[in-house]
Formats: C-alpha cells, sequence, structure tokens
C-alpha cells in the first residue's frame, strides 16, 4: 500500500518504466509541470526524462498530482511537403518510396519499453539504423515490430511523424505518390 499523500504509487494500474506522464511537482519556488517518460522508479523517487532529454530525478513527496498522457499528436505527416521529406531521408541514408504516418497511431495501444536505445540523432534497433530529426523520424523499410521500435526511441525526443522508406511500411501509413 502507497505512503499517505503518495500519489505516484497511489495510481492504478501501478505506474511503469517507460509511460510518457504530466507531474504537477512542488518546490519551494513553487509548483511547475514535468512531461516526459518514467526512466525510473524506487520507493521514495521518480525519475523521468522530458523531450529535451534533461532527465528530472524527483522525490515521491514533491509530486502533487500525476496522469498518464499519450504520446503527442503531431501534424498530418501526408502534408508535409515531399522537398523536406526526400532531405530528411538523403541525411538518414535511406532511399525508395516514402511512407509515412503519425507516432501516436503507430504506438496506440501498445505498452511501451522500460528502456529504449540512447538518447540521439542516431539509433541502431534491429540492425537497422534510423535517424531523428526535428518531429521526424526516418528509416528504411523494416519489420514492423522494428518500426515500433524506433517510434518508442523517436517519442522520446519529441519525434510525432515517422518516414519509412522502401517497399513496405506499418498498416495505417500512407504511401506517397
Amino acid at each position: 500500500m502507497p505512503a499517505p499523500n503518495d500519489v505516484v504509487g497511489s495510481l492504478d494500474p501501478p505506474l511503469s518504466q517507460g509511460e510518457r506522464v504530466s507531474l504537477r511537482v512542488l518546490s519551494d519556488e513553487g509548483a511547475r509541470e514535468v512531461i516526459g517518460f518514467v526512466t525510473g522508479l524506487s520507493a521514495t523517487g521518480v525519475r523521468v526524462v522530458d523531450r529535451r532529454g534533461v532527465e528530472h530525478t524527483l522525490e515521491r513527496a514533491q509530486v502533487d498530482a500525476i496522469r498518464r498522457v499519450a504520446v503527442a499528436l503531431g501534424r498530418r505527416p501526408e502534408a508535409t511537403p515531399r522537398d523536406l521529406l526526400d532531405a530528411l531521408a538523403q541525411r538518414a541514408g535511406a532511399s525508395g518510396p516514402a511512407w509515412v504516418g503519425r507516432i501516436s497511431s503507430l504506438l496506440e495501444g501498445r505498452t511501451p519499453p522500460a528502456t529504449v536505445p540512447a538518447w540521439g540523432e542516431w539509433a541502431e534497433v534491429d540492425g537497422v539504423r534510423a535517424r531523428f530529426e526535428g518531429e521526424w523520424v526516418t528509416l528504411p523499410t523494416a519489420s514492423d515490430s522494428t518500426v515500433v521500435a524506433v517510434a518508442w526511441w523517436a517519442t522520446r525526443m519529441g519525434a510525432r511523424s515517422v518516414q519509412v522508406r522502401g517497399d513496405a511500411a506499418p498498416d495505417g501509413f500512407t504511401l506517397l505518390g
């Protein structure tokens, strides 16, 4: 049973590492909001990494309110100018037809992993290199599970859309002409 006033411990179902949350944190300077992914949990604390890569280490007693939040929605990826997508693909070293989708749609209803590849411009997942830039992550054709894993990595840094270059992409992606 959680300690009195332990709003982190009172969540039902219990909070898990990898989930995205919004926390209202109290300190001597007043209240502030921290939004990010849970990277650590203990009996007395919680760590959250925000989209800028800043890890916030908080005592549970500082957390006045908490709620789970979905992955950010973002813009309509199919409305993105083609020259922008082509430039992103070129920098990522990916070629072929362009498939685009919202990360929020791809990840909806899926359980977040406790860990993802290290923060940065590039990640390798299942032997596939992906590149994060702005609100986009770009990778060559890969298995659906690889695209999902790449999306979880990129969304921690603020990506909202994914571009797959090649012959296929997960269901729900749009093939651009």
